[in-house]
């Protein structure tokens, strides 16, 4: 019993590791979007907003940006907020130049968030199951 309580929070470590990978993928999903609409049609900002709100890929995404409902550290989640406070309030080129870098580094990012996973998800599982075992061992 204790093996699978720790193999389960070597688990729960990796799936955390992986909901990162997934969040900053939907950060670059809206950087695309907002970054093709801007180059095509030069919506308003309300509608870029209600588009990606309709997005069936976003459905579960928070726009209000919250801290606690973002797996990343606050650091990256004031870079995120960040690209949707420039919206509408530069000229077209300027937006498109600052999406284009916010894009550039969430890109970045999604790379080291999936080299990290890469090199380390295995070491979460093995440590669980160590740890459990150890425990169970000291407990007989």
């Amino acid at each position: 019993m204790i093996i699978l309580f720790s193999s389960s929070l070597g688990l729960a470590v990796a799936g955390f590791k992986k909901k990162q990978i997934k969040y900053i993928d939907s950060l670059i999903y809206i950087a695309e979007k907002i970054l093709l609409m801007l180059s095509s049609i030069s919506p308003e900002t309300e509608d870029i907003m209600n588009e990606l709100k309709n997005d069936e890929r976003l459905k579960g995404f928070d726009f209000g940006l919250k801290n606690e409902n973002s797996p990343l550290p606050p650091e990256e989640n004031d870079r995120s907020r960040l690209l949707f406070n420039t919206l509408g309030k530069y000229d077209l080129d300027c937006q498109i130049s600052y999406i284009n870098q916010y894009l550039g580094y969430f890109k970045m990012l999604r790379q080291q968030y999936q080299d990290y996973y890469n090199s380390h998800y295995k070491l979460y599982l093995v440590f669980g199951v160590f740890i459990g075992i150890l425990v169970s061992v000291l407990l007989i």
